[in-house]
C-alpha cells in the first residue's frame, strides 16, 4: 500500500507541476495580447489555451539558441 502511495503522489505531483509550468509559461503572453495587441490592432482574442499552443508552436518552429561563445 506504501507504494501505490508513494506513485499516486507522484503523478499528482508531477501533473501539479507540469500545470504550474503551464500556466507561468502562457499567462504574460496571453495577458500581453488579450490587453494590448488586439485593442491596438483590432485582431481577435486569445483563449488560454490558443494562447499555449500558438507558444508552444512558435517554440518548436523557431528554438532559442543559448549557446555562448568564449574569446581566449
Amino acid at each position: 500500500m506504501n507504494n501505490f502511495t508513494t506513485i499516486v503522489g507522484g503523478i499528482l505531483a508531477f501533473i501539479g507541476i507540469a500545470g504550474l509550468v503551464v500556466l507561468i509559461f502562457t499567462t504574460p503572453a496571453w495577458y500581453i495580447w488579450n490587453h494590448i495587441i488586439v485593442h491596438k490592432f483590432d485582431v481577435p482574442t486569445f483563449s488560454f489555451w490558443e494562447a499555449f499552443w500558438t507558444l508552444l508552436m512558435i517554440r518548436f518552429i523557431i528554438p532559442t539558441s543559448t549557446t555562448k561563445s568564449e574569446k581566449n
